[in-house]
């Protein structure tokens, strides 16, 4: 089987409470040899607002087309299927510039349709660029850097920014003297997938959830207290705050047996530590009459595990 490399970009009315309202899908499918067998720029109704900038010609990011255009056009459940059937293509890899970004667009679609996920990862070149040439840029002036002719091409338009991303890979590829499979193959660690999305977006989901719940202790004094065994203000050290299931059961103890949970101690309180400081960081805290505790000592010092 012949493989191929779909290079697609994608647009968004709004990005409105973190959900991206697809209205335009472009890509560039083409050969080892960089040559372009289809492209196209699929334009779609988002079913929502544009941000009022996205349409503005004094905006660097204006889109290509008017919203009347776009609305125009019929929604992305129209498009789902070929979407997907280019996307997940035995012997066919998807590349883009900024993916994540593209992965999250393409999952909130999906959910807003109430459609399938579309099984697939991509290949991230922005991220394999940055690393070797040891900055970050964005597509155009990766484009600009490489000296490559952008002149005909218009910037976010997604069939556009695809066929940008597909001539910065090429380019990419002469200067390192590498082809793009060797490319692709040497920087696995470029490619990211919808199923690591979904997983990274719970773990988020779930992260914030528990710091949120911290929140809601912050500052308070429990009126159906445990104990009294604890006394005054209370803050959690970094290590600590790392892991928030951790955080949160640390903090509600200190709520529920009498101290007060603080986001930060500036003087006069006790600090949680995952460790014993060592002894010029404990002088340091004494000088703010600031106590330590680790987080074992606080178990033991309440008798629970």
């Amino acid at each position: 089987m012949e493989k191929t490399y779909l290079f697609f970009d994608i647009e968004c009315a709004n990005c409105f409470n973190g959900v991206g309202k697809m209205c335009s899908f472009g890509y560039v499918l083409v050969d080892e040899n960089f040559t372009i067998i289809d492209t196209d720029d699929v334009v779609m109704n988002p079913e929502a607002e544009f941000d009022w900038y996205l349409l503005s010609p004094k905006n660097k990011c204006s889109l290509a087309y008017s919203k009347d255009y776009f609305r125009s056009h019929k929604n992305f459940e129209a498009y789902y299927k070929p979407i997907k059937k280019l996307l997940e293509t035995a012997g066919c890899t998807p590349i883009g510039f900024g993916s994540a970004n593209d992965i999250g667009f393409l999952v909130s679609a999906c959910e807003r349709y109430n459609l399938p996920q579309i099984n697939f990862s991509v290949t991230d070149i922005a991220s394999i660029i940055n690393e070797k040439e040891g900055k970050k840029m964005g597509l155009s002036a990766w484009c600009e850097y490489f000296e490559i002719d952008t002149k005909h091409l218009k910037t976010h338009k997604s069939q556009d920014d695809a066929k940008m991303t597909m001539l910065l890979t090429k380019e990419f590829c002469i200067k390192n003297a590498i082809n793009l499979e060797i490319l692709l193959e040497k920087n696995r660690g470029a490619r990211l997938s919808v199923e690591k999305y979904l997983e990274h977006r719970e773990i988020k989901r779930h992260k914030d959830e528990m710091v949120k719940k911290i929140q809601l202790l912050t500052g308070k004094k429990c009126r159906a207290l445990l104990s009294t065994k604890l006394h005054g203000d209370f803050a959690l050290g970094f290590k600590i705050r790392d892991d928030v299931d951790e955080s949160y059961k640390i903090a509600d103890i200190i709520y529920r047996n009498g101290g007060i949970l603080k986001k930060n101690l500036k003087s006069n309180g006790t600090l949680i530590l995952e460790e014993e400081p060592d002894e010029s960081t404990k002088t340091s805290f004494n000088s703010r009459s600031i106590t330590t505790l680790t987080k074992q000592q606080l178990y033991e010092k309440l008798g629970k595990a």
